[in-house]
């Protein structure tokens, strides 16, 4: 009679063939989430990235205007078998745009000492240093908004000088970039998985979280999944000037601008020279750029004055009592004078009248006031100063004013969507994420 035993050795192959066929790899990706957080003191912004063979993990501080991610981690030099040089005449450098070559002979080489290697200028926009180094790659370890953990090959970057680290917030080691470059953080995604050019900001106040999501983020948990679908829009607007100059400018290029057509306090417009506002196509100068390195919007002289002495009539005429102002704030005010209300102090409303009457980004006062002191808070905006060389801009719409407003960088479409501000909404950032 034969045997109905089943042979050990094909009941093992079966299980084995059973577990190949049973294990899942991650769907496409449709969108990637980062964390935002707040540094109390310098007030920068920063998120965690993670990369190496060695899955090194280190914060940075996140600018809209960067052109890629540059950081200074010994912890990432001790472990950095994967790293390798972008070398010159390639096409990673080509797509780098890098601003020369570098010769560095070290035996054996490091990261930031390699010879023949694709280079360029890595700017810290709080000190105004610059930094001509290599670029490099290697892994970067992300997490998509479903929870899933993707690689990314070849990711470009800069290891530092050290003294780039200078003025950066204590948890930072370095500085990731969303500009309009093809080695930023948005644009590798992009390309590497072939996801929707876009990515939205949720940035935190003090104390509390956010979320940065590169890509098509897909059905938000309520309540925003309803504000994602009342977001203003406005077109995102590229300044010519190509220039580094020698401070925090940058390359206005790679920055975000938007066409400010006029400011109001209130119902009251200012009286303003609106050449002041657009932007100079031979020089780059003027215009409305955002930027997450500033921490409040700075307005150049003649703009913030005007804002100044409307918004002090403004709030006399809501028996709000002015008090000594504190630098670098130019109206200061008595905060027992002020009421409260869900959207912060009830003081006047700011407006930036972007296309016409039914398009501007309104700042209330939880986005507008800043508390110096128990009994004094302060109009949060600030005067900017000319730049010694190349442009200035008008208008820096700066970190404070973005705090818990869902703002999307839709660079497919060229527009930049925007949401009140998310008290109005009984929510904040801390609550922002993806389904």
């Amino acid at each position: 009679m034969a045997s109905s035993t089943i042979p050990i050795f094909i009941i093992y192959s079966l299980f084995i063939l059973s577990s190949f066929s049973s294990a899942k790899t991650p769907p496409k990706p449709k969108a990637f989430i980062f964390p935002i957080k707040k540094d109390n003191t310098t007030h920068q912004y920063y998120t965690t990235i993670q990369i190496g063979s060695k899955t090194t993990t280190f914060k940075v501080v996140i600018d809209l205007s960067g052109k890629f991610l540059w950081f200074n981690s010994n912890d990432y030099l001790s472990a950095a078998g994967s790293y390798r040089p972008i070398l010159c005449d390639t096409l990673q450098c080509t797509v780098a745009d890098g601003a020369g070559c570098t010769f560095c002979i070290i035996n054996p080489p490091v990261p930031g000492c390699t010879n023949n290697t694709c280079s360029d200028y890595a700017l810290n926009p709080f000190t105004g240093t610059q930094g001509y180094s290599g670029l490099g790659h290697d892994v970067l370890h992300v997490s998509s908004t479903r929870g899933d953990h993707y690689k990314v090959n070849n990711f470009p970057f800069q290891f530092s000088d050290p003294v780039l680290r200078e003025g950066l917030a204590a948890p930072t080691f370095g500085l990731v970039g969303l500009g309009r470059t093809k080695i930023s953080l948005p644009a590798q995604l992009v390309s590497a998985f072939k996801i929707r050019e876009k990515f939205t900001l949720c940035i935190p106040s003090s104390g509390s979280n956010g979320n940065m999501i590169i890509g098509r983020a897909g059905a938000y948990t309520n309540p925003f999944q309803q504000i994602s679908e009342s977001l203003l829009t406005t077109p995102l607007i590229k300044n010519p000037a190509s220039t580094t100059g020698n401070d925090v400018i940058g390359n206005l290029s790679v920055g975000y601008f938007v066409g400010v057509k006029s400011i109001r306090v209130g119902q009251t417009p200012l009286s303003l020279n609106k050449t002041a506002l657009s932007i100079d196509r031979e020089t780059g100068d003027g215009g409305t750029s955002i930027r997450t390195v500033k921490a409040y919007t700075s307005l150049r002289g003649s703009i913030y004055v005007a804002l100044i002495n409307e918004f002090v009539k403004a709030a006399k005429a809501k028996n709000i009592k002015r008090v000594a102002s504190v630098a670098p704030f130019g109206a200061c005010f008595d905060s027992n004078t002020i009421t409260s209300s869900k959207s912060g102090g009830d003081v006047p409303t700011i407006d930036l009248i972007l296309q016409n009457e039914s398009v501007y980004w309104r700042f209330y006062g939880s986005n507008s006031m800043v508390r110096v002191s128990e009994r004094v808070m302060c109009l949060a905006f600030v005067e900017g100063q000319p730049t010694l060389v190349g442009p200035t801009t008008a208008i820096v719409v700066g970190g404070y004013q973005l705090e818990n407003h869902l703002v999307e960088f839709d660079l497919a479409s060229s527009k930049l969507r925007f949401s009140s501000s998310l008290l109005l909404h009984d929510t904040s950032c801390s609550h922002f994420g993806a389904a």
